[in-house]
């Protein structure tokens, strides 16, 4: 049974709804009689007001953050919830949950202790949905692929995480990395179902697995029998009837019968050298023959390294048609013929401003996507590339091929203007993974795109674009090679950008926590499109690139 308030709670609660507007006219005089028959519930009310007069001015003063911050604004459509009168109403809602709370406690309100459960922590930067927050459930990771044609719509490429779900290969073979520390080598055509760090189950294809003693246990699963390694490496080759070999090439396993309990009696082991046939019907026979050799770390090694020289060459194709690109504002291939060279060369053939060319600080030298290609190291908070490209641009296509190492501060520069005058842009990552492009066009406005960067992203190539249209008035983020987010432009101006910085921040007029923007990780290509790529445009530069295919 609820107890009666207190008269002191009660004042606190009337006096409440009078700030928040929703006080009805018979609390009202019930309030006013409180403060009229009793000197203390004055005294309440004047601390109360005191409080909340003192609170008010703060959050007038705090609500209006600084321009040149992001604050994201909507996809397609505006919102209200992003409004400032919004957010206005959000902060003043928060002031007065946390006066009222105070104040509960200076009258001496006894809460329960588990009623503090349904008090939540929140913050109008981060978005409750699900999906515009990091994913860490990966089990595995993806580290090689080669002459890989996928028969799933997943177009994976080296160094992406994984999830538990299917492997399916029509061609090629990949490496994969579970965290238990056990590694597969998978030969397609395949089937393959990732379920935990130390189990898969394999419908069809061939596996090469290599066991450490720290993932002993590790299990391969058939539609007829369970392959348990006690390490530390052997195969298995399995049609699409369920028929099939395994083979032990080093260490020992149990194979475990599916049709019924795991005892002594119906669990086989073997050794080194090995092995057993079955069929679908469960009947297994010692091997008589050895299976075909799989493929070996080493050998799939050396395929990786003709694949990349492949690749580096197709590469070469592209950045000779980029280079005569009439639309070319800035392009940096990174490919300098000298580690002592300072210069980043605008390599546009267009004859571009020499101010263009971009100044190195302190960034180093080292590979790119391929051995073959040359990329900057950007580590240290003076790391930059410094440079200036003049002119105004009704529309801009923001490209750039990274690769993030880590996100160690709130935003990571890829290209920020010195200033954030009218119609410069500001182009960055949030450390939540968010594609960001802001422009100032008075009050400014931020372009955020959803979460599209993951943990386990770090460290992989990367391509990100940003087209900035201005003749579809819309902002379009793109992650290797696929739109992510639309957004419309409410009022498009032209972009005009003159000095800037690749990789960091200079601001002009600000201090503080936020203008410290330098990026963690490497840039290998980097250009500025003075119109708006298609779609189909986006892709082509993807597919030309790409370090894995």
């Amino acid at each position: 049974m609820s107890e009666k308030p207190t008269p002191d709670n009660q004042t606190i609660l009337l006096i409440d709804a009078f700030l928040q507007g929703t006080i009805s006219d018979q609390q009202q005089a019930e309030l006013e009689r409180l403060l009229a028959s009793d000197s203390e519930q004055r005294q309440l009310y004047i601390d109360y007001m005191q409080v909340h007069n003192g609170l008010t001015t703060w959050t007038n003063e705090t609500t209006e953050p600084a321009d040149w911050v992001p604050q994201p604004v909507s996809q397609s459509h505006p919102s209200r919830l992003r409004s400032p009168r919004f957010l206005l109403m959000l902060v003043s809602s928060l002031v007065a949950a946390t006066l009222l709370l105070s104040l509960a406690y200076y009258a001496g309100w006894n809460t329960r202790a588990d009623s503090s459960s349904a008090i939540a922590e929140s913050s109008i930067d981060q978005p409750a949905d699900e999906t515009s927050q990091p994913q860490t459930d990966h089990i595995a990771l993806l580290t090689q692929a080669v002459g890989v044609e996928w028969d799933t719509n997943r177009n994976l490429q080296a160094g992406a995480g994984l999830s538990a779900g299917w492997l399916k290969l029509k061609q090629g073979t990949i490496q994969v990395e579970l965290i238990s520390g056990a590694s597969i080598l998978i030969e397609g055509p395949a089937a393959v179902k990732l379920i935990s760090p130390l189990k898969a189950f394999c419908q069809f294809g061939k596996v090469r697995a290599s066991v450490p003693e720290q993932a002993q246990g590790f299990t391969m699963e058939t539609s007829r029998l369970n392959v348990v390694d006690l390490g530390t490496e052997f195969t298995l080759s399995l049609d699409q009837s369920g028929s099939g070999q395994v083979q032990v090439i080093d260490g020992k396993v149990e194979l475990h019968s599916t049709d019924s309990q795991s005892t002594p009696a119906n669990v086989q082991s073997l050794t080194t050298g090995e092995g057993v046939q079955f069929n679908q019907r469960g009947t297994i026979d010692r091997l008589q023959e050895a299976i075909l050799p799989l493929i070996n770390p080493e050998e799939l090694s050396q395929l990786v390294e003709q694949q990349q020289t492949q690749q580096f060459e197709r590469w070469q194709k592209q950045n000779a048609l980029l280079k005569a690109d009439p639309s070319i504002v800035a392009y940096y291939d990174f490919e300098e013929s000298s580690n002592w060279l300072r210069t980043l060369n605008n390599k546009s053939q267009q004859k571009p401003a020499s101010s263009s060319h971009g100044a190195i600080v302190g960034c180093q030298w080292t590979s790119g996507r391929w051995p073959q290609k040359r990329s900057l190291e950007f580590k240290r908070t003076s790391d930059r590339v410094r440079t200036h490209i003049p002119g105004e641009y009704q529309s801009l296509t923001f490209m750039a091929w990274v690769r993030i190492e880590g996100f160690d501060r709130w935003l990571s520069s890829l290209m920020l203007t010195d200033g954030y005058n009218d119609g410069n842009p500001h182009w960055q990552l949030s450390d939540k993974g968010e594609m960001i492009l802001g422009v100032k066009t008075g009050p400014g406005k931020n372009y955020f795109s959803p979460v599209v960067l993951q943990p386990t992203d770090l460290g992989r190539w990367i391509f990100l674009v940003t087209v900035y249209d201005h003749q579809k008035q819309e902002v379009v983020h793109y992650l290797d090679g696929v739109a992510v987010s639309h957004h419309e432009i409410e009022n498009p101006i032209p972009l005009v950008i003159g000095p800037a910085e690749i990789g960091n921040w200079r601001p002009q007029e600000h201090s503080g926590a936020h203008s410290i923007r330098s990026l963690n990780g490497r840039l290998d290509e980097f250009a500025l499109f003075g119109r708006a790529l298609s779609a189909d445009e986006i892709l082509q530069l993807y597919q030309s690139g790409k370090p894995n295919s």
